[in-house]
C-alpha cells in the first residue's frame, strides 16, 4: 500500500504546473555575483523584435532595457542590444549609442552544455537553462551605470534559469 501511495504522489507531483515547461519569452534568470536578474517580456508582433527583456540589479535599483533583433544574412545570428536611461520617443543614433551598455549575441545553453542561438519569442521553445552574454560584465563596468550612484559589482556573463513568469 505504501508503495502505491508513493507512486501516486509522484504522478500527482509530476503533473503540477511548477513542473510544466517554461517558454523562453516567460523565463527569468539570475546571476550570482551582482545578483542581477533577466526577465523576458515577450515580443510585440509589430516591431520586428525577437525578444524584449529587462535586466535589474538590486544595487541602487539600476535597470537596463534589452531587445533581441533578427540577425543579418548570411549568418542570421540574433543580435541583442542592452540600454540604460535612453531618451523616450524619437532619439538620434548618437543618443542611442550614448545609452547603449552592451550589444552582441545572446546564446542559450541547455542542461547538457549544448550552445545555441536563442530562439525567437512565441515559437514554442522551452527556456534555455543558461544564458550567455559574452563580455556583458566588462561592458557594464565601462557604462554610465557604473560608479558612485550606480553599480559597483559587475555581473558575470552567464545567467541561470531560476523561474518562469505566469
Amino acid at each position: 500500500m505504501r508503495g502505491r501511495a508513493t507512486a501516486f504522489a509522484a504522478l500527482c507531483f509530476a503533473a503540477t504546473p511548477a513542473n510544466a515547461a517554461c517558454w523562453q519569452e516567460l523565463a527569468v534568470y539570475a546571476e550570482a555575483q551582482a545578483k542581477a536578474e533577466i526577465a523576458f517580456q515577450g515580443a510585440r508582433p509589430d516591431d520586428g523584435v525577437l525578444h524584449r527583456f529587462r535586466i535589474t540589479f538590486p544595487e541602487n535599483g539600476v535597470t537596463f532595457e534589452g531587445a533581441m533583433l533578427p540577425g543579418d544574412a548570411p549568418i542570421a545570428r540574433p543580435w541583442a542590444v542592452v540600454t540604460h536611461n535612453c531618451p523616450q520617443g524619437d532619439a538620434t543614433g548618437e543618443e542611442i549609442a550614448a545609452c547603449t551598455v552592451w550589444q552582441g549575441p545572446i546564446y542559450g545553453v541547455d542542461a547538457t552544455g549544448n550552445v545555441f542561438f536563442l530562439p525567437e519569442a512565441n515559437a514554442g521553445h522551452e527556456a534555455a537553462a543558461t544564458l550567455l552574454l559574452p563580455d556583458f560584465g566588462a561592458a557594464v563596468r565601462l557604462s554610465a551605470a557604473w560608479g558612485a550612484k550606480g553599480l559597483s559589482t559587475a555581473p558575470k556573463d552567464d545567467f541561470k534559469l531560476t523561474g518562469c513568469q505566469d
